[in-house]
């Protein structure tokens, strides 16, 4: 790639970058202060969704996506289930493997998490014309494919 090429891009993604930065402030301006249980972690978030995303996820099959060891994931789900966020489930084509599945308290914990946020998010969408939308929908699910391909390539 030609040097003004890379330049050319460098500042595409610098503009890309601050301009997502800017978006974040402004909304949260807009949040009110959320309660947040007081024992909740980020990494438990993180579980949560994980396991929302993808509820029939293992213990061994969440340390990996979590890039941690199963020693570590065991006691992160330890916390998560005995609050009652997640639950163990027998897999009925394997008795021996357990998976992973979200509660409705769990799901109440990630909605209060991002239901104001979803909020912010559709007074900026409602705003956008129909191209706009559409041309936010085709870039968004370019980005998801490209982020789908580095997955399976890391895989």
């Amino acid at each position: 790639m030609a040097q003004a090429d890379q330049q050319g891009r460098a500042a595409l993604l610098g503009r890309i970058s601050a301009s997502e930065a800017r978006l974040h402030a402004v909304a949260m301006r807009w949040l009110d202060p959320q309660p947040v249980p007081a024992e909740l972690t980020l990494r438990q978030v993180q579980v949560l969704v994980l396991v929302r995303a993808n509820p029939d996820l293992s213990g061994q099959a969440l340390a990996e996506h979590l890039g941690v060891s199963t020693p570590t994931t065991s006691g992160i789900l330890e916390r998560v289930v005995a609050r009652g966020w997640l639950r163990r489930e027998h897999d009925p084509a394997d008795r021996r493997r357990l998976l992973l599945r979200i509660t409705p308290e769990g799901e109440e914990v990630l909605a209060s998490l991002e239901g104001p946020v979803l909020q912010a998010k559709a007074q900026v969408l409602d705003r956008l014309s129909d191209a706009e939308l559409a041309d936010l929908a085709r870039l968004s699910e370019r980005m998801q494919d490209v982020a789908e391909q580095i997955d399976a390539e890391r895989s």
